[in-house]
């Protein structure tokens, strides 16, 4: 966009009026139009955030509501008594349904990241409550592709945002059914200062110079080309910085992929 203006170029300028007060007051009358100027550019910059931050809320609600209604309709046709040939085509239906709104999320998250439209807010809550519901979802997912997704893990209380924590998850473990050859595994342990949620598929992996890019916005490794957006693991980057996470990813050629998320806790 021509307009756009980085958060870091708000921050200089944001800097640049605070030290603006710390000036002696002759140096301030010697530049007092640049300086004007100056705070006209920071109340516009900031103007321009709240415009995005409430586009990208009302574009959210106004995407997601239809697609939310198609997943209601698909979920209805299922239940009707339809023969091999119709059922085929609902099951296709629903998969592209799901990766509409899979593309949908992921570019409103993108956007929102780069206007700092993202807020973290923290509480305490059952981590095994969020990895059992994605469990659940993943399993049927996989076994759409005659896979199996297997998960372990025990009842564990961690504080943090549990919308983001699952975000985070979501995306790795989207990254795993696209690239997996029938399996997915996904355990969850404690060790004394950090929840441990680890995700492994038995991919064909990546080559040792393609796992520096990983993180990099819409990269995709040449074999790949096509499989999704390259969002995914850029979103997981930017929310694990939000939320004090680290996250770890493991790939070696023809030996899969190993995930690594780790909570601090008290």
């Amino acid at each position: 966009m021509k307009d756009y203006i980085s958060l870091k170029t708000v921050a200089k300028q944001h800097n640049i009026n605070k030290k603006e007060s710390e000036m002696p007051e002759t140096l301030k009358e010697d530049c007092p139009p640049q300086l004007e100027r100056m705070r006209q550019r920071l109340a516009k910059v900031e103007q321009q955030a709240c415009e995005r931050s409430f586009f990208y809320a009302q574009a959210g609600h106004d995407l997601r509501q239809p697609l939310q209604a198609l997943k209601i309709f698909v979920s209805l046709l299922k239940d009707e008594k339809l023969n091999s040939a119709q059922s085929e085509l609902v099951d296709k239906i629903d998969k592209s349904t799901a990766d509409l709104s899979f593309w949908v999320d992921n570019l409103l998250e993108t956007a929102k990241l780069g206007s700092g439209g993202v807020v973290r807010r923290d509480q305490e809550f059952d981590l095994s409550s969020i990895l059992k519901k994605l469990a659940s979802e993943y399993q049927t997912l996989m076994s759409y592709r005659q896979g199996v997704l297997i998960y372990r893990g025990e009842s564990i209380r961690v504080k943090s945002d549990p919308l983001l924590l699952e975000r985070i998850i979501r995306n790795l473990l989207n990254n795993a059914l696209k690239y997996s050859r029938g399996q997915i595994k996904m355990y969850c342990y404690r060790l004394p200062n950090v929840v441990k949620v680890i995700i492994k598929d038995n991919g064909y992996g990546l080559r040792n110079e393609e796992n520096q890019h990983l993180f990099e916005a819409f990269y995709q490794c040449m074999r790949h080309k096509g499989k999704g957006s390259g969002l995914g693991l850029s979103i997981v980057k930017e929310l694990s910085e939000i939320l004090d996470i680290k996250v770890d990813i493991k790939s070696k050629w023809r030996k899969g992929t190993l995930a690594i998320v780790s909570i601090p806790v008290k």
